[in-house]
């Protein structure tokens, strides 16, 4: 099968996926209940306000993702104190018979694990995590953009999950890497489905924009605003520096491509496996890496000889690896684009792969410490709780 009848079967096949691939009613039912329940009590308990983040906001939850939350709560900055009000939930958890609390103190952002009666997750609260949830609402605001977006982003990590390279604990790759390069790819097709995140600032950022003490252009929304993420004093979260509305977006002139690309999901797919299967992104010990900016869509040469994904919010390299690692990763992407020229089913590309790729092994931390690292924090976690996904 090549051409337009290859996409257009895995057009077929990445729908049926797609509705395997969601978010069960259980797991809805769930979400129910935390805004219901378990967020009255722990708003009215702790004097701050809950906020759900990661996967199940950002429009990229799936089967099996569990449901992250911060307390966003004033005059509350040492952990010390997120320990306090973390050990509050656990209280509250005993006390109105939720289930079982384990706390998780050694990360610089502790974590409450949340479970019921019978051991399942229930959520995971972390207090002050305000890095985190814009860094969701930014990741949402891309996906609601386009249908599509959600849709690949749930099929991709289905893939590298199977292929065992989406764990970040493993030395994998995180969630939000993987959300990241999807972003990359669909800014650059023609016509563009997403756009740049310099064409969805609510102010416009002058291209001169230099960083303290730099020559070279900020690529990093967070290089450019006076405020924190949150007033300590009073616990209000700033105003979000990025447009949301697709609307306003579109009629705004910022992005007046939107909904121009009429390509297929079997398209925009091969085009993603394609673009991230190159050998220039390949790497190696010789040092040709390169760093990608989805802030506006550029990238450049580096001397490490692996992929730099850098978080257009605040420009940090959001997946550290050493170039073993990052040649093994890419031989996937490699290997799917191989799989999809040649016209393979969606089941053959996610195939289950046998074992590790070479240099991995778990290392402790999880998915959500890695790109939480990348805003600034470190919490432990696992898969389907980082703010990316």
């Amino acid at each position: 099968v090549q051409g337009v009848d290859s996409a257009s079967w895995l057009t077929e096949q990445l729908n049926k996926k797609d509705e395997a691939l969601r978010p069960t009613q259980e797991q809805n039912d769930l979400r129910k209940w935390l805004d219901a329940t378990l967020k009255p009590l722990l708003e009215k308990h702790s004097g701050g306000t809950f906020n759900t983040f990661g996967s199940c906001q950002n429009g990229f939850w799936m089967n099996g993702s569990d449901i992250d939350a911060c307390l966003i709560i004033p005059k509350c900055l040492r952990k010390n104190s997120w320990l306090t009000k973390l050990r509050l939930v656990e209280s509250l958890a005993i006390t109105e018979r939720w289930g079982s609390v384990e706390l998780v103190q050694g990360a610089r952002v502790p974590v409450a694990k949340i479970h019921d009666g019978k051991g399942r997750d229930l959520c995971d609260v972390s207090v002050n995590n305000v890095a985190a949830l814009e860094n969701s609402r930014f990741v949402g605001a891309m996906s609601s953009l386009d249908w599509r977006v959600p849709c690949l982003g749930r099929l991709i990590k289905h893939w590298a999950s199977q292929r065992r390279i989406n764990n970040r604990s493993e030395g994998t790759l995180s969630t939000y890497t993987l959300i990241l390069q999807l972003f990359y790819s669909l800014q650059l097709r023609d016509p563009p489905v997403l756009p740049l995140v310099t064409n969805i600032l609510k102010d416009p950022v002058a291209p001169e924009g230099t960083e303290t003490g730099a020559q070279v252009p900020a690529k990093a929304v967070n290089h450019f605003l006076k405020d924190p993420e949150m007033d300590e004093s009073t616990g209000q979260l700033r105003s979000l520096p990025f447009l949301t509305d697709p609307a306003t977006i579109r009629e705004g002139g910022r992005f007046p491509q939107l909904n121009m690309n009429e390509e297929s999901l079997g398209e925009l797919l091969v085009g993603f496996f394609e673009l991230w299967g190159r050998e220039e992104f390949g790497g190696g010990e010789d040092g040709d890496g390169q760093t990608v900016y989805v802030y506006d869509a550029s990238r450049e040469l580096n001397d490490l000889g692996v992929l730099v994904m850098r978080c257009p919010l605040t420009g940090k390299n959001v997946n550290p690896f050493t170039t073993l690692v990052w040649r093994s990763i890419h031989s996937e992407f490699a290997r799917a684009a191989s799989l999809l020229q040649q016209g393979c089913s969606l089941e053959e590309l996610c195939q289950p792969a046998e074992g590790l790729p070479p240099g991995c092994g778990h290392r402790g931390g999880g998915l959500g410490a890695e790109i939480t690292a990348a805003l600034g924090f470190a919490r432990p976690s696992e898969e389907g709780s980082q703010p990316g996904g």
